[in-house]
C-alpha cells in the first residue's frame, strides 16, 4: 500500500479521536468501574461508528477529494454546533 492510496479525511480523523478518547478512559481512568466511564466509552465508541459509516458513505458519494473534504468538514462543523446548543437547551 503506498501513501498516495491512503485516504484521510475530517470525518476518519475525529474517528481516531473518539477511538483514543474511548481508550483513555478505558485503560488511563483511575475511578471505580461503577462511575460511569464505561458509558462514556460505550457512547464515544457508537459515536465511532456511526462517524466511520458515515465517513465511508461520503467517500463513495463524492468522488472528488477536495468536496469530500468540504462536505465533511461542514457535518462536523454542524454537528458540534447541534451539539452545543443541545447542552444550552
Amino acid at each position: 500500500m503506498r501513501l498516495s492510496d491512503i485516504k484521510i479525511t475530517p470525518l476518519s480523523i475525529v474517528v481516531a479521536i473518539c477511538v483514543f478518547y474511548a481508550g483513555f478512559f478505558l485503560f488511563g481512568n483511575n475511578e471505580s468501574p461503577l462511575s460511569g466511564a464505561n458509558l462514556k466509552v460505550l457512547y464515544t465508541l457508537i459515536l465511532a461508528i456511526v462517524l466511520f459509516i458515515t465517513d465511508v458513505l461520503f467517500r463513495r458519494m463524492v468522488p472528488d477529494r477536495k468536496w469530500v473534504w468540504i462536505i465533511q468538514t461542514s457535518f462536523i462543523v454542524l454537528i458540534v454546533a447541534m451539539i452545543l446548543i443541545f447542552k444550552k437547551i
